[in-house]
């Protein structure tokens, strides 16, 4: 019965029952258990902060609005407003740790044989594709939280991409850069490191538009004459070319 709710919220979402995966995929990463504890911690956090400021702000209101709005109706209105408030928190908080679930069930990132794509959100799905041709930093970025849990973010950026002062955690607010992608709470974040390098070296040496094998070309004959002998060849030319002009002069 657990997986009622759950089928139908995916429904509702119109989102797909199994992962739609680009052409020519050639792995796929998700992210760890640990991200998932993670993300509920954080949420954790910001709930005890708003329900410390919601206990402050009505302790506050409670005292001074009914000095300054001397009504009949007055408490009333701010015990039905008070209500209304604690019933949305309790409503809230539970719906919250649940999308926070999906969020980390429907998330995962791809390789192709020429790009990568990063698949995440559930209320505003987001999808970026970034091509191996533009990619020009990866970084590994990790918080005193994500190393206690294991995990870190792997942080990918194009050309045009900047170094805009971002936080590692970006994916609390969903406006991201254009220019980044971030493989966010992975458990291995070197080995996805040295695939998606590994994939930007080989088009890197095969060049854009060509096939993404690498390409083997032939080695260049090497020099093998002697310093001394390149000398007395020098000298013997510029012997000849001296003698070609005195007999022009002569002539």
């Amino acid at each position: 019965m657990a997986d009622v709710p759950h089928a139908w919220l995916l429904r509702w979402l119109k989102v797909p029952s199994e992962r739609q995966l680009p052409e020519g995929t050639v792995r796929v990463f998700n992210a760890a258990p640990a991200y998932l504890n993670y993300r509920r911690v954080l949420l954790a956090l910001k709930q005890v902060g708003v329900l410390a400021g919601t206990v402050v702000g009505w302790l506050f209101i409670s005292r001074w609005v009914p000095m300054i709005l001397d009504f009949p109706y007055t408490r009333p209105v701010m015990y039905a407003l008070e209500a209304f408030v604690w019933v949305g928190y309790l409503v809230m908080f539970p719906v919250s740790f649940f999308v926070i679930r999906l969020d980390y069930e429907l998330r995962w990132y791809a390789l192709t044989d020429r790009s990568l794509r990063v698949h995440e959100g559930v209320m505003s799905l987001r999808e970026k594709t970034m091509t191996f041709a533009n990619i020009q930093q990866i970084s590994i970025q990790q918080n005193p939280l994500q190393r206690l849990l294991g995990i870190a973010d792997v942080k990918v950026e194009t050309a045009g991409g900047g170094s805009g002062a971002r936080g590692n955690d970006a994916d609390l607010d969903p406006a991201e850069h254009l220019h980044e992608a971030r493989f966010r709470g992975v458990s291995d974040p070197e080995a996805i490191r040295d695939a998606i390098l590994e994939r930007v070296r080989m088009h890197r040496d095969t060049g854009l538009g060509e096939s993404s094998e690498l390409i083997t070309r032939p080695e260049e004959p090497v020099a093998t004459t002697s310093p001394v002998a390149a000398a007395k060849e020098l000298l013997a030319e510029v012997r000849e070319l001296r003698g070609t002009l005195a007999s022009r002069r002569a002539t």
